[in-house]
């Protein structure tokens, strides 16, 4: 009997034992199960979430924050100064594409900073500036002064023929105290496609403003090719207009590579005012050919497309009929095109919605062109998966 008892004594506790680990095993499956759940719905949600412009924006200042907050003075690069004295990049005609704008606005932008003006952006040349692009940090807005008697000083060197003077202006920022000898100055207005930046960077004159505004961030690091990106999404974002139609392709490229071709062609029946560049004919044969070759490799790839030539726009997409997109819109070089056209502003916008795209892509095969070197220091990895056409030997090279 006591053998019985003890038996089933024994018999109980294992009972009781296993009733509790199964339930235990349940509760740790169920919250599994639930954290699982939660867990695809938050990676899908972050997911669609981040796949807008805005976004990925507010993403890369994080980065370029996190990379440059601790080296240099932010609050004082952020904020304009509230001087009455004014550097303004002058924009009214023969201004060059949207590369050369960008190098002639960060040359003002740096020169007002380092000589304590407001800095203003006055570009209404193919239209307003404002219709495709917004003040971010730096309120640049143009506002004319309504005081009489303000003394101003027109620097131009957009003409590459005027050696004589460029080549003075030149020597005047590099090596001279230029703050002091443009003093006498209320309102300077620069039009250029020159980069000044790396000229004012390393004139000696300029080292304690450089010291207080760059503080311990390289020399080597402040030029337009390493620092662009930081500048610019200091002074910039993309009007609504803008980024309606980049966010229709990023929407399109979610979960898929995205492939970016950039195929300046120069003077063609879609851009008939443009230079003419022999070597480039073959361009876009060139690009399609290496990449069926080397990069779309899986079905999740899509392919962008900008170019200067309709044909061969339209040569892209019916290569990849089935995976790639353009973004819709009058073609339009924004410094040589038809005056007498109406749809030049929203040529103007197509642009800048090109442009932004160019800094959201995976893999680039891009031009020699001022606009999409620009576009592609925006990427967060800027020479990963970089490709250009060599106009030598006519072919797609890794960067």
């Amino acid at each position: 009997m006591l053998l019985c008892w003890i038996s089933h004594a024994q018999m109980r506790r294992h009972l009781i034992v296993s009733i509790t680990f199964c339930f235990l095993v349940f509760v740790y499956i169920g919250i599994s199960l639930q954290i699982k759940s939660t867990r695809k719905y938050s990676l899908r949600d972050e997911s669609i979430h981040n796949w807008t412009l805005s976004k990925r924006n507010t993403h890369r200042l994080k980065i370029l924050f996190a990379k440059y907050g601790l080296l240099l003075n932010l609050t004082k690069l952020k904020t304009n100064s509230n001087t009455t004295k004014t550097m303004i990049y002058s924009c009214q005609s023969f201004c060059g594409g949207w590369g050369d704008r960008l190098r002639g606005i960060l040359s003002a932008y740096v020169l007002a900073l380092v000589t304590d003006r407001h800095f203003m952006i006055d570009m209404n040349y193919p239209c307003q500036i404002t219709k495709v692009i917004e003040p971010n940090f730096v309120n640049w807005t143009m506002i004319h002064s309504k005081q009489p008697n303000r003394t101003r000083l027109n620097i131009n060197t957009m003409r590459s023929y005027q050696l004589t003077y460029r080549g003075y202006i030149t020597r005047l920022i590099h090596f001279e105290n230029f703050t002091q000898i443009w003093s006498a100055y209320d309102d300077i207005y620069l039009s250029t496609n020159l980069d000044y930046m790396r000229l004012v960077f390393h004139n000696k004159h300029m080292s304690k403003k450089i010291q207080e505004l760059f503080g311990r961030l390289p020399v080597s690091q402040l030029t337009i090719e390493k620092s662009f990106a930081f500048f610019f999404e200091l002074l910039f974002k993309p009007s609504i207009a803008v980024e309606q139609r980049v966010n229709s392709i990023l929407y399109s490229s979610i979960h898929r590579e995205l492939i970016c071709f950039h195929i300046r062609i120069g003077k063609n029946p879609t851009n008939p005012f443009d230079a003419v560049f022999t070597s480039r004919v073959n361009m876009t044969r060139a690009m399609i050919d290496f990449t069926d070759r080397y990069l779309q490799t899986r079905n999740s790839s899509l392919v962008f497309v900008t170019s200067d030539s309709g044909q061969a726009i339209s040569q892209v997409l019916n290569h990849y009929s089935n995976s790639s997109m353009t973004i819709v819109g009058p073609i339009l070089h924004i410094d040589r095109f038809n005056r007498r056209s109406s749809t030049v502003c929203d040529g103007f916008v197509k642009v800048l919605a090109d442009f932004y795209l160019l800094g959201e892509c995976q893999t680039s095969l891009i031009s020699k062109s001022g606009f999409s070197m620009s576009a592609n220091r925006r990427r967060i990895h800027a020479n990963e998966n970089l490709y250009t056409f060599n106009e030598k030997v006519r072919q797609i090279r890794k960067v």
